[in-house]
């Protein structure tokens, strides 16, 4: 049986750019377990992979935040990601230039604070009380067998945000 909690890690960054430039929409990938290794043995939530489990992700970039891991994958993932995501934007006249430019000088910049992990905690019933907000990710999208889900339209008024402190 699902929990009653949802949860998502992301790098601080995203949650800025949806409230200055999304209008306070965000779009989170959610998993039912904070840590998906604390699921029981056997269940398929137990064959969530690292990469999609939100304590892994947050416990790792965390690290990488605190450590300046020029190397950090997880980082230039992020920053590839947000990077298209602004040109897409752009050419969607969803932003101006401006704020184009400015996104794309936020991903360049060298600051390691933008990237720092926030944790999304959200109440499931309401986002499953209209049907089709939470989305099950399709096998071929997952990192590994277990469930991924995705809410593409999370208002701020939604979830609550969890940071703690350096390692």
């Amino acid at each position: 049986m699902p929990g009653q909690l949802l949860y998502s890690t992301n790098p601080w960054f995203a949650t800025d750019i949806s409230m200055r430039y999304r209008g306070g929409v965000h779009f989170a990938w959610v998993c039912e377990y904070f840590d998906s290794s604390k699921a029981p043995s056997g269940s398929a939530a137990s064959k969530i992979a690292p990469s999609s489990n939100p304590w892994r992700i947050y416990d790792r970039l965390s690290e990488e935040c605190d450590q300046e891991e020029n190397h950090s994958e997880l980082i230039k993932g992020y920053k590839r990601t947000f990077k298209r995501l602004a040109r897409t934007w752009l050419s969607d006249a969803s932003i101006t230039e401006e704020q184009h430019d400015e996104i794309i000088a936020s991903v360049r910049s060298p600051s390691w604070k933008i990237w720092k992990p926030v944790l999304y905690v959200i109440p499931r019933a309401p986002i499953e009380a209209t049907p089709g907000r939470l989305i099950s990710v399709k096998r071929p999208d997952r990192a590994s067998y277990g469930p991924e889900l995705q809410i593409a339209d999370l208002k701020r008024d939604e979830f609550d945000i969890i940071e703690w402190g350096a390692r």
